[in-house]
């Protein structure tokens, strides 16, 4: 596995090791649906090129039935240890600030281990540089982390990801002088409008998208290329830093629901109104669309200009899926009244399109992870992801059907451990987001998305 994140220096808690998944047999069938098979693959040979097959009506598996807060996240074990270390090493005022912020707003929500994981490495990092990382900081990024940006099923994850909180401080740490002035001025208007603030405006989640947004552009910040070295040289900041006050000015009172709902492409409230493939083989441009939004809060609302959930191909998403399809081998026949020949793009053209297209905003370099057809193989592939996952980091995934060809989808969230975990999915067919059991994916011959199939490749 090939990953990079931009954080040298950076203190990480360790994750807690992840629990293995029983696999289980396939629960019994139902009435399914008819699917398009829209992944340029099969079982034979990786990226064999090939004509987009239609599948027979898959049987329809039972949804996962969440218990009672069976998706909050208490703290581990580990996370509990090293946070009382930090907390009595901490002279008495500090301590009682801490206490009091992480009692008032980490400890009692779904995602406090990974919050109070994101506190303790952003405390450390505040330590080291107090000039460029104040507390104040320290507590909107890990307040970003801890708070569920949704109140539907698939709304628990915060705003940011602990991965993601740790990228935008270190941009804070790295940047030119210029830009933190920017950005601080862009943060303390947050909630206002020429200076006045905005009526049932959320300054915090403003602050949060904010900083996603500086932490998507870390690499730029903290390495500006030769014209911002100019533009900084005459006391300008850089055009990166220019795109995150422009788009600080334009969400600035916005109501939260709408903040949320145009921040990610996802559904956050696990229905039928995520993103949507335009063409029958654009499965793995819509997830890398997919997986860009939920790095990228400027490149999200973007998206949102016009309708996402569409299958109109002659729209910017329409004309971006296509460009990038074709681009990339593929051949692109539109869903609604399209003729002629269609194909999708191999695993290996997935890859590249995410390093090319994703890569420079969620900070990762991605490989193919090619998966065996056998549970260990799989449950091996899950326990990856779960980590990934648990620290804010998309994992796009590949399937095949069982009638052949596959598809592409996107994870973006675990919850759960052992037997119990699951995984929320986006399939960019249905335009669908929802939970799906570990166990059935580890068992193989899952319906997950739209037909039911096996999980092929990730791409990490």
């Amino acid at each position: 596995m090939s990953v990079r994140i931009p954080a040298a220096g950076v203190p990480q808690t360790r994750l807690p090791d992840a629990q293995p998944v029983a696999p289980r047999a396939p629960i019994s069938p139902s009435l399914g649906y008819a699917t398009n098979d829209t992944f340029q693959a099969d079982a034979g040979e990786i990226g064999r090129r090939g004509r987009t097959q239609r599948a027979a009506p898959p049987p329809a598996t039972q949804p996962a039935a969440p218990a009672a807060n069976t998706r909050a996240e208490p703290l581990q074990p580990e996370t509990n240890t090293a946070l009382q270390a930090r907390l009595s090493a901490m002279p008495a005022p500090e301590r009682e600030r801490a206490t009091q912020f992480l009692n008032q707003h980490v400890l009692n929500t779904p995602n406090a281990d990974r919050a109070t994981r994101t506190y303790l490495d952003l405390s450390a990092m505040q330590a080291a540089r107090p000039a460029r990382l104040s507390m104040d900081t320290v507590e909107t990024l890990t307040r970003g982390v801890a708070e569920p940006r949704g109140t539907g099923a698939a709304g628990q994850e915060g705003i940011l990801g602990p991965a993601q909180a740790r990228a935008a401080a270190s941009a804070m740490v790295g940047m030119t002088g210029e830009d933190f002035s920017a950005l601080q001025g862009a943060l303390r208007n947050a909630g206002t409008r020429d200076g006045q603030p905005v009526p049932n405006a959320d300054a915090q989640t403003e602050r949060s998208l904010i900083l996603k947004a500086v932490g998507a552009r870390s690499q730029e910040m903290t390495a500006p290329g030769a014209m911002d070295r100019v533009r900084n040289f005459f006391g300008d900041t850089t055009s990166e830093m220019d795109d995150v006050t422009r788009f600080a000015r334009d969400i600035a009172g916005t109501p939260r629901d709408t903040l949320i709902t145009q921040s990610t492409a996802i559904d956050v409230n696990a229905g039928s109104r995520a993103l949507q493939q335009r063409f029958d083989d654009s499965c793995a441009p819509t997830a890398a669309q997919v997986t860009h939004a939920d790095a990228d809060p400027i490149y999200a609302r973007r998206l949102h200009r016009e309708p996402i959930h569409s299958l109109d191909a002659n729209t910017n998403i329409g004309r971006e899926q296509r460009r990038v399809l074709e681009n990339n081998g593929g051949v692109a026949r539109p869903r609604q009244g399209g003729t002629g020949d269609s194909l999708g793009v191999s695993p290996d053209a997935m890859r590249d399109m995410f390093n090319r297209g994703v890569s420079p905003n969620s900070n990762r370099t991605y490989a193919t992870q090619t998966i065996a057809d056998t549970p260990q193989a799989r449950q091996g592939a899950l326990d990856r992801a779960d980590r990934l996952l648990r620290d804010g980091v998309d994992v796009p995934f590949a399937v095949l059907w069982n009638g052949g060809g596959g598809h592409a989808m996107v994870m973006s969230d675990a919850r759960g451990q052992g037997a119990n975990r699951e995984y929320l999915v986006t399939d960019p067919m249905d335009g669908r987001t929802g939970w799906v059991r570990g166990s059935d994916i580890a068992a193989g011959n899952t319906r997950i998305g739209p037909g039911t199939g096996r999980l092929a490749w990730t791409f990490e």
